[in-house]
């Protein structure tokens, strides 16, 4: 036990150190790609009525013209410690923003996410279980197609056919205007849910796929174990026996749901931008259209975080879902 023990605190020890290694370069190419951008953000400001040195004033309490390795590691310090500045136009701290614009994302693609998650599995837990049956077929043939039609045209075709021709729902937005601005009136609120519908329908066509695919897969793996037939041997019905099989196939689908979920927060920006939700991509690419330099900066090492976070969970899950992985 003891030997353990000492085998996860080094795993742990190597896993953060290389996750502290990813995060520098990530913070690093960032720092790179923004320097390398065309213009400044005083370039939208300045008219003909702006002097020199006016426009020197302002990159100066914006911090443009200090030396380039100030500004990197005081770069590196604020985004390490979370403090993004304020916001070149909005003229409010960027941590307010990301924490409002985080909560909005997650509001979205969590319900999908769980929706993907449960339905998935158990669709491709039968699917694998019964193999060759029309379930099977069924199941398999459409996670196929819906894989492989972009999330963005889904996404247009939706809102054409039940906002824009059946006005069965609303086109966009999270709340109608005067609506519910706090996060538990929000969630309580009906006409949430009812914005939710158009993009968490789109969001669960293309996810679902994923768990469906994978855990047929791993089912097909897991059902020629030893174990089950023991597990018949003793007379257990095939309801319980499929309960456990599903258990030992979802080791797989660990690693995906965190890929997923960082993959969610990264791709949501065409879906966010098609149906007006206030989330993180959609806020950066306002500020990339802006060169509104700290909250670009902040919502991207807002997605990598969260991104490698998932992936960190998920490896350290792995002993508790499957024995037989160890720390050695």
């Amino acid at each position: 036990m003891e030997r353990t023990v000492t085998g996860f605190r080094r795993y742990l020890a190597r896993r953060l150190m290389l996750l502290a290694f990813v995060i520098w370069c990530i913070l690093t190419i960032m720092f790179a790609l923004f320097q390398l951008l065309p213009g400044d953000p005083t370039s939208l400001f300045v008219d003909s009525n702006f002097s020199q040195e006016m426009i020197d004033r302002q990159k100066t309490l914006w911090g443009l013209n200090d030396p380039l390795l100030v500004r990197y590691f005081r770069y590196l310090n604020n985004m390490i410690t979370f403090d993004f500045g304020q916001s070149f136009f909005q003229i409010t701290p960027v941590s307010e923003i990301m924490a409002d614009k985080v909560k909005n994302t997650c509001l979205m693609i969590v319900p999908a996410l769980l929706i993907s998650v449960v339905l998935g599995t158990l669709i491709g837990a039968v699917a694998g279980w019964k193999r060759g049956s029309i379930f099977e077929k069924s199941a398999i043939t459409l996670s196929l197609v819906l894989h492989s039609v972009p999330s963005f045209f889904v996404g247009i075709l939706a809102l054409m056919i039940f906002s824009y021709q059946l006005r069965w729902l609303p086109p966009g937005g999270m709340v109608p205007l005067g609506g519910p601005e706090g996060f538990f009136e929000m969630v309580s609120s009906g006409s949430y849910w009812v914005h939710l519908i158009l993009p968490g329908m789109v969001l669960v066509s293309r996810e679902i796929t994923g768990p469906i695919l994978l855990l047929r897969s791993s089912m097909l793996e897991v059902k020629g174990s030893d174990f089950l037939d023991i597990l018949r041997a003793k007379g257990l019905p095939n309801r319980q026996i499929l309960t456990h099989a599903t258990r030992n196939a979802l080791l797989p689908l660990v690693t995906y749901i965190a890929v997923m979920t960082g993959l969610l927060f990264q791709g949501q920006v065409l879906l966010e931008i098609i149906f007006a939700w206030p989330g993180i991509g959609r806020e950066l690419v306002q500020a990339l259209n802006d060169l509104d330099y700290p909250v670009a900066q902040a919502a991207l090492f807002v997605m990598a975080l969260v991104t490698l976070a998932m992936n960190f969970i998920a490896d350290l899950l792995y002993g508790v879902i499957d024995p037989r992985v160890t720390y050695e």
